[in-house]
């Protein structure tokens, strides 16, 4: 007689995550919540929709434009910051912490790739290379907490 296939309750389409466990990850979690949050805010509150000519005229001067990426790049760390936080507290569907945390990851990874690299000053190079560091451990931080609802 053959066995009766069962679908685990942890891979089901609805399943939602609503036990508190504290632990390394849930830490983490918070962490990386918080930085997403305040780094949002810290570029969209500094964001000035109509500069004076003198603001535009020193911007220039010291090559930096704004640039509206940094100010996309923000609004999504801070809703996707607001999103892990809450995904802590409430009721929410796995898939859909997966989804958002690769969608964090990857929106990471452009920011990387045009803050690091496109428009990077590698002057002095030590400080270039601490600031990738510190943005590759963010991203590690992401596919932890990606893996956790996989």
């Amino acid at each position: 007689m053959a066995k009766k296939r069962t679908v685990s309750k942890s891979r089901s389409p609805a399943a939602t995550k609503t036990a508190w466990r504290v632990d390394t990850l849930f830490v983490l979690q918070i962490v990386v919540a918080v930085f997403l949050i305040t780094a949002g805010l810290i570029v969209m509150v500094g964001w000035n929709w109509n500069p004076s000519r003198f603001e535009q005229a020193v911007t220039r001067a010291i090559g930096r434009p704004r640039n509206p990426v940094n100010l996309v790049v923000a609004i999504v760390e801070f809703i996707a910051g607001v999103l892990l936080a809450a995904a802590l507290f409430v009721p929410v569907k796995t898939r859909w912490l997966y989804v958002t945390t690769l969608v964090i990851a990857i929106v990471w990874v452009i920011r990387i790739v045009l803050a690091r690299f496109v428009y990077a000053d590698f002057d002095p190079f030590l400080t270039w290379l601490n600031a990738l560091a510190g943005d590759l451990v963010l991203l590690l931080a992401l596919w932890l907490i990606n893996r956790k609802y996989a």
